[in-house]
């Protein structure tokens, strides 16, 4: 690890898949940019190997974006969720109610 790589981008690539950000898939498109720009020619096989790592990243993104998102979704409806529980035992310690058995 070279000084002062931990600051740098390639710190992504040491998360956990499930705690990346898309910010961590720009980081890692930077790193990998950066090295095929080291190892490029002239030649059209490293042209074409960029291309299709550009797509897989671009993927990588949306679907870390989409977990993200899904990911927030479900944190909103848990204090939803939350919010009327407490809601309905403020409401049901408030009345005197006796609650019978069915049937």
């Amino acid at each position: 690890m070279e000084f002062g790589e931990e600051t740098s981008p390639a710190v992504a690539f040491q998360k956990d898949a499930f705690d990346l950000t898309v910010e961590d898939v720009y980081d890692i498109s930077y790193v990998i940019g950066r090295d095929l720009l080291k190892i490029s020619g002239s030649g059209e096989e490293v042209s074409d190997l960029q291309f299709r790592i550009v797509r897989v990243l671009e993927m990588f993104e949306t679907l870390v974006n989409k977990y993200n998102l899904s990911l927030e979704e479900l944190r909103m409806e848990r204090d939803n969720l939350k919010a009327e529980l407490q809601k309905a035992l403020s409401e049901g310690g408030s009345r005197d109610c006796t609650v019978s058995p069915p049937p």
